[in-house]
């Protein structure tokens, strides 16, 4: 049953304001914006009282940062809810207008029917530790980038030195930052961290980056129930369409963290050869004529349902647990 001892405050987020729909002591419907700043948001939450409403948020990246994190920290209980099931939510009730306000009254709504999971915000070293691995990643990338750049520049047949030059400058500029910021990963890490990181460090395929990666993204999967939302969560979980005689497979179902797919990716390289259940997998469907590209998504999707089985067990990987 969905709790309705409290009334439910909806927050649409955008870059700069906050559009808030909640009843008031009267039940008068209350539509308002105000902007999405510290100063504005803690003015908001003072004139609402923890024991009367909690707060359900839209999903929104950094923008929702701040309204769920003085929320959170005001005693509210806090909501946060994915755009993409408000977007269908909005569908099933037949909704064909979209505007800030209407879309915080549906927030609201939702928020008073259906059952949402509480929002627990991550520590401040994880929060910390994802900003400097998104740095991590854009730093690769650019370095990727000018390395490309260079390596087609050397094919010409006249050379400009000084363009050379200020190209190796710039990757050489882009090690050297990233070689600063991996000093620096070690310090963010809590024992919790540490000793959840050796479990994940224990399954043949995944190491250090990786293993990291899959604990900040995931707040050490707290915010998970089954593995199958992990998988969906990081784009690996198989789609099927059945309708009368029809049955299609539309393929992976592709939603977000891409970074870290792509890095699952190559784990799934070294699973196949040296992580039983994964080389088993890939086999499996390779007999049955699929393509190799289609296996290791497969197989990248074994690798987070034993991180976490890990995790949740707090056991160490076994070769032989199956038998």
């Amino acid at each position: 049953m969905v709790n309705l001892e409290k009334k439910v405050v909806g927050i649409d987020v955008s870059s700069k304001f906050l559009t808030i729909s909640f009843k008031n002591a009267q039940n008068q419907e209350i539509v308002m914006n105000i902007g999405n700043l510290k100063k504005d948001i803690l003015s908001c939450l003072k004139k609402l009282d923890q024991k009367d409403y909690k707060i359900v948020v839209e999903a929104t990246g950094s923008y929702s940062s701040k309204i769920l994190y003085y929320a959170y920290s005001k005693g509210f209980d806090v909501y946060q809810v994915n755009p993409l099931t408000i977007k269908k939510y909005a569908e099933v009730r037949n909704l064909i207008s979209k505007t800030d306000d209407e879309d915080a009254k549906l927030i609201r709504d939702f928020g008073e029917k259906m059952e949402i999971c509480p929002f627990e915000p991550k520590k401040e070293n994880l929060e910390f530790l994802e900003q400097e691995l998104n740095l991590l990643q854009d730093l690769e990338q650019e370095k990727a980038r000018f390395s490309l750049k260079l390596k087609s520049l050397r094919q010409k047949a006249r050379l400009n030195k000084e363009v050379v030059k200020h190209y190796e400058t710039l990757i050489n500029n882009l090690q050297k930052e990233i070689e600063k910021l991996l000093k620096r990963l070690p310090k963010l890490e809590d024992e919790e961290l540490q000793e959840n990181k050796t479990l994940l460090k224990s399954i043949n395929g995944i190491g250090e980056k990786t293993s990291l990666l899959l604990l900040v993204a995931t707040n050490h999967f707290k915010s998970f129930e089954h593995s199958k939302s992990v998988s969906k969560y990081f784009g690996v979980a198989p789609r099927m369409y059945h309708s009368g005689n029809k049955k299609i497979t539309i393929g992976k179902c592709r939603t977000t963290k891409e970074y870290i797919r792509s890095v699952l990716f190559i784990c799934s390289w070294s699973a196949v050869k040296c992580n039983p259940q994964c080389k088993a997998l890939y086999e499996r469907i390779l007999e049955k004529g699929k393509c190799k590209k289609l296996a290791l998504i497969a197989v990248c999707n074994k690798l987070l349902r034993q991180a976490f089985g890990i995790i949740k067990s707090k056991n160490k990987y076994q070769l032989d647990f199956a038998k």
